[in-house]
């Protein structure tokens, strides 16, 4: 596991204060990336506005506590959760920022907002592009507060473009993409992808536009605004498909599980002992295939004429893989892979998430589970950042070496440190319902 509360130098962000108007992962990821390189990150939300994520699964429930049923939507039952603060996935998102809870849709909030925003350096949202203008907080306002403003827009199609009012999340942005078409086996129709994959993608290009900025008003002294499109950054992931269409005229098609530049069998995965336990095998020319005929022991139908070469092992692909996957099928995958690694065989198990936590040498080795303690869950670990340096370390949980904030749970002191509003003054902003603090969070 992690380092936990070990000390740290201080980040590459450090001394940049930014304000997270983001929900799910596409925002919320890249602000967590910020964080974790040391800026220091204050979630707004509302009770009434919640993020998808609080209310969806997992969540971790105390020793009994009623498991409830859990459904995803803006129109969540909060009562079917243990409280608003467990959910594994938010707190994975949200590590080492602080929360404020804010109603933006009366005055007094907005108006709190914006004294923040002058002590900011950068706005982050993944709202739809004239969110913030309906709101009565359009950009022009924000920079009357802080002529130097980072304001970083990360909506679905961007704002400029005529289809700019079209609303999306991750999955739609895959499949405008092209992404959703391209992923299958050749003779069925599109797969798709089981996850939106597309917010871990378009986060990553977030934290990396608003670094961007950043660096951009460090030099020019001026605000920068960015309008970042999540399906445009989902292109980059269609491999070659549109230069492949300009240059030769060719459609994209789908190739399964099979290689679809270089001639390889057999190339897919095979199906192991046990329950849902798979294995990946390539091979791209006869001496590897030598290397599985005697790593599997050599049996009879590996003589076989139609398994010869390349070109005939091409043209009875099915055969094969039907063959091989009798052999695998038979065998424990982790065992089936070493042997065959061993041999010269390019082989791996497709892990399961369980695998990932508890076998995965190198993941471990990376210091990718981080041990961090939240005010409810008390201590659990969270996903690190798959990169390290040399003297500025990034590392999730930072800077306040704390995971995900509960709902509110920073209300008091953000008001009170940057604002210095007194807590009698806080208590009333309550009584008013223009700030929370975590107790609203909470299921009873």
């Amino acid at each position: 596991m992690g380092t936990g509360g070990s000390k740290i130098s201080a980040g590459p962000l450090r001394g940049t204060r930014i304000l997270d108007l983001t929900w799910l992962l596409a925002g919320a990821g890249a602000t967590r990336m910020l964080a974790a390189a040391d800026a220091e990150v204050i979630r707004v939300e509302w009770v009434d506005k919640l993020d998808f994520v609080r209310l969806g699964p997992p969540a971790v429930y105390r020793e009994g506590e009623r498991h409830a049923p859990m459904v995803y939507g803006a129109g969540g039952d909060a009562s079917s959760m243990p409280s608003l603060n467990r959910n594994g996935n938010f707190n994975n998102i949200n590590p080492g920022k602080r929360g404020i809870a804010l109603n933006l849709a009366s005055e007094q909030g907005k108006e709190l907002f914006l004294e923040l925003v002058a002590q900011s350096d950068a706005v982050l949202e993944n709202f739809s592009p004239t969110a913030m203008t309906r709101m009565g907080l359009p950009l022009e306002r924000l920079l009357e507060r802080k002529a130097d403003l980072v304001y970083v827009q990360a909506s679905g199609l961007g704002r400029v473009g005529s289809r700019s009012r079209y609303l999306s999340y991750g999955p739609t942005a895959q499949a405008i993409s092209g992404l959703t078409f391209q992923s299958g086996l050749p003779d069925r129709e599109p797969a798709g992808w089981g996850f939106s994959y597309m917010d871990h993608a378009a986060a990553y290009l977030v934290a990396l536009a608003t670094v961007r900025a950043l660096h951009q008003r460090r030099r020019t002294g001026s605000s920068v605004y960015v309008d970042l499109a999540q399906a445009g950054s989902a292109l980059f992931l269609t491999g070659t498909a549109a230069l492949d269409h300009s240059a030769n005229a060719r459609q994209s098609s789908r190739s399964g599980n099979g290689s679809p530049y270089r001639p390889a069998a057999p190339h897919g995965v095979y199906p192991c002992a046990g329950v849902d336990r798979w294995l990946a095998i390539a091979v791209f020319d006869e001496q590897e295939w030598e290397r599985l005929r005697g790593a599997i022991g050599e049996p009879e139908w590996t003589r076989e004429e139609r398994f010869a070469g390349m070109k005939e092992r091409l043209a009875n692909v099915e055969e094969l893989d039907r063959l091989l996957g009798e052999w695998t099928l038979e065998q424990d995958a982790y065992e089936a892979m070493r042997s065959l690694q061993q041999a010269g065989v390019r082989a791996g198990v497709c892990q399961t998430a369980a695998d990932k936590v508890e076998r995965d040498v190198q993941l471990r080795q990376r210091d990718y589970y981080v041990e961090l303690d939240h005010s409810e869950m008390g201590r659990w670990p969270v996903e690190n950042l798959p990169l390290q340096m040399s003297r500025t370390p990034i590392r999730a949980g930072r800077p306040t070496e704390r995971a995900a904030p509960c709902y509110g749970e920073d209300t008091e002191q953000i008001l009170s440190e940057l604002l210095g509003l007194s807590a009698a003054e806080i208590r009333a902003l309550e009584e008013q319902g223009v700030v929370g603090n975590g107790s609203a969070g909470v299921a009873a």
